[in-house]
């Protein structure tokens, strides 16, 4: 009977740990699918300190576009005849992750902004947000994360940005974001049309394709 419970302890154990890195990191996920062949595979190792200045410097650049309500940060609600942006001051920014071109003067970075459930329902009375809910739509209280992809150019330590165009809204979670950000990102194998391909951010074709024109 001893033998029998130890057993059944040890495979719900594997099971466990297997949903907990399937659902909460996604890394067999992304180990299985991501199409990135390794020939093609951008590897760039750069130091904690650089990855960390960056970071903060990068964030600056994502309040500034917020600030000006500059694409994608365009989210807006109407009160009382006025726009009230879903975006302000009040929004936590985070750098999800930072692809690096083999120079270091390029860069893929992920930004998740966090915000309040009930800035969505601005403006709004108890009964229309109260039927809103019930059709599924994000719970009064709480938060919800947007998730972005954009690009830059680095020019002594000033990063000039234009949005990649990756888009997830409404996630309850950061790792559910993410995830599916991610996912978009790097586990991509698609051709837009004959002429134009699409690489994934961290294959090294990346880094010298057209759409690095975006940036003025």
């Amino acid at each position: 009977m001893k033998k029998k419970i130890i057993i059944t302890s040890v495979v719900l154990a594997i099971i466990t740990t297997f949903i907990y890195f399937k659902y909460l990191f996604g890394w067999l996920e992304f180990k299985t699918n991501n199409y990135t062949q390794k020939e093609n595979k951008s590897l760039v190792h750069v130091s904690k300190y650089e990855y960390s200045k960056d970071s903060l410097i990068l964030v600056s650049v994502i309040k500034e576009r917020i600030k000006n309500h500059k694409e994608p940060y365009t989210n807006a609600i109407r009160v009382k005849g006025k726009l009230e942006y879903i975006n302000d001051s009040l929004t936590k920014i985070y750098i999800d992750s930072i692809f690096y071109s083999q120079d270091l003067k390029k860069v893929a970075f992920l930004v998740l902004v966090e915000n309040e459930n009930k800035k969505q329902y601005k403006g709004m009375t108890k009964a229309e947000v109260k039927e809103l809910t019930k059709e599924g739509n994000l719970p009064y209280e709480g938060t919800f994360f947007d998730g972005n992809c954009f690009i830059a150019k680095k020019e002594n330590s000033i990063f000039k940005s234009a949005y990649y165009g990756y888009s997830f809204t409404n996630s309850r979670t950061y790792i559910e974001n993410s995830t599916a950000l991610r996912n978009a990102c790097l586990n991509q194998q698609k051709v837009e049309n004959e002429k134009k391909l699409i690489y994934n951010v961290d294959d090294i074709r990346f880094w010298s394709t057209n759409i690095w024109d975006l940036i003025k």
